[in-house]
């Protein structure tokens, strides 16, 4: 009887250590992400793809699935979209998912209606976010 209590205790103690260490590495997360000085460009994002991570976003994801749109034949990955150059649906791309990427770590912006300017391609919207975003950070 009494090694079942043995075996009962260490395991609520190992329960609760488990527990203690999920909290205190979700706080470690969160102080990391706040000393993050961030840019709003697509050059920021591109050049940062392990900040995709600490936001939950997955840079393989597709890009057309992303924003409910159908673009790209074939596929792109957000990865890709942030890299493409150039005018048209290259810049609404990239510019779309550094604006997306933004809204997130935005407190003030929609997530949902960043995610429309790019479905709609709504360019002008996102290159006035991005350039908002920019003179704000440089305050």
């Amino acid at each position: 009887m009494i090694s079942l209590r043995i075996v009962i205790v260490s395991l609520i103690i190992i329960g609760l250590a488990v527990i203690l260490i999920s909290i205190f590495s979700g706080i470690q997360e969160e102080s990391s992400i706040e000393k993050v000085e961030f840019e709003c460009t697509p050059e920021f994002w591109k050049n940062n793809l392990e900040l995709w991570q600490v936001l939950d976003v997955d840079y393989n994801a597709d890009f057309d699935e992303t924003f409910g749109s159908d673009y790209f034949e074939p596929n792109i990955t957000l990865k890709q979209a942030i890299n493409l150059e150039g005018p048209g649906l290259n810049h609404l791309a990239s510019s779309g998912v550094a604006a997306y990427l933004d809204s997130i770590v935005n407190p003030y912006a929609d997530v949902e209606i960043l995610r429309e300017n790019v479905h709609d391609n709504h360019i002008h919207a996102l290159d006035a976010f991005i350039s908002l975003c920019t003179e704000n950070m440089e305050k």
